[in-house]
């Protein structure tokens, strides 16, 4: 990297809590590159990934998609690399989905513009824009170095990072923007609708570096000690680890909750200084999904309804259930055998 000025946006990224998760296709391929060479990247980047033949942009969409190159394209793919920086995160810091797409020049000459799309998704803001170069000013090696360079100068943007950097776009390279904010009504909306997969509410001091959750999952209506008992006990048997309680929006057994009633369990944790997050996942295998390499606390009349779902009092009767580890006699297990 010779351009100081973009060395200094880089570090200034990598100095930020921000963490990012990066998806391309079809260009700014040098970003990654100016990205990992400066000391610090770990602290941004957490996964990227190149999607650059098509059956790579149909598995990460899960779709043929209608335009390879088109900012439909790109804003999907800021919204699953957004998604999936909030299940690889560390605990509290915000995230950041970056999707590019584009159809810069080739070995054999396009007959459409050459033109990029890109995106980022924050937990309150989508922000998109186009840019289409002028056909035959530069080398396929120069697009991908500009493109680079407006992907850098978007995510210090969206990490709120200041800097003067300014892309080598020429005046008739004006870019197509469009911004929309999330307020957290909107953004529940969207966790409700699956859009998104979950929502951290970060209340706890714990600054600790540990990225392993210890999560207790539950209605908590209302939130009580026994919870906030539980859970300080399960993190100590566990060694350590980021103590946080899950609140799913969607009840296996239950109306989805309301927004209102989302927001008014959460000022439960608010209250105490605890980190709650919010799911829209009821069943405890999609957890393990949304949460991998967490370990998962359940209390004991959460214990008794994954064995006897039905109810009928027989295996409950003879559990015997500590805190945070249930236990049973052989002679309930062979019990419930038959």
């Amino acid at each position: 990297m010779t351009d100081s000025r973009l060395r200094a946006l880089v570090e200034a990224i990598h100095s930020s809590p921000t963490q990012a998760v990066i998806y391309l296709s079809g260009g700014a391929s040098q970003a990654l590159g100016w990205l990992m060479s400066v000391p610090g990247a770990s602290n941004t980047v957490l996964e990227s990934v190149v999607t650059y033949s098509r059956m790579s942009m149909i598995q990460l969409l899960g779709k043929v998609p209608a335009q390879a190159a088109s900012s439909q394209t790109a804003e999907e793919m800021a919204l699953l690399a957004y998604n999936r920086a909030l299940k690889l995160s560390k605990p509290g810091s915000p995230v950041l989905g970056v999707g590019f797409t584009g159809a810069l020049a080739s070995a054999r000459p396009k007959r459409g513009d050459h033109r990029f799309h890109l995106s980022t998704r924050t937990s309150n803001c989508l922000w998109s824009s186009t840019v289409t170069l002028t056909k035959g000013l530069r080398t396929r090696e120069q697009e991908d170095g500009v493109s680079s360079q407006y992907l850098i100068k978007a995510i210090a943007n969206a990490s709120k990072v200041p800097g003067t950097f300014v892309p080598d776009l020429t005046e008739s390279e004006v870019p197509d923007e469009y911004e929309r904010q999330f307020d957290e009504d909107e953004e529940l909306e969207q966790l409700l609708a699956g859009t998104i997969c979950f929502k951290m509410y970060p209340f706890s001091s714990d600054t600790s570096d540990a990225q392993r959750k210890i999560i207790l999952s539950g209605s908590f209506n209302p939130l009580h000690d026994g919870h906030v008992k539980l859970l300080e006990i399960a993190t100590s048997i566990c060694g350590g680890g980021y103590p946080c309680f899950e609140l799913s929006a969607v009840n296996a057994d239950k109306p989805p909750l309301a927004i209102s009633q989302i927001k008014d369990r959460v000022k439960q944790f608010e209250k105490v200084g605890k980190t709650v997050i919010v799911s829209n996942q009821p069943y405890f295998y999609k957890k393990a999904e949304l949460f991998p390499g967490s370990a998962f606390v359940i209390g004991a009349d959460t214990v008794a309804r994954l064995i006897n779902p039905q109810g009928d009092g027989l295996a409950v009767e003879e559990m015997e259930i500590q805190p945070w580890e249930p236990t049973f006699k052989s002679q309930q297990r062979q019990h419930m055998a038959q």
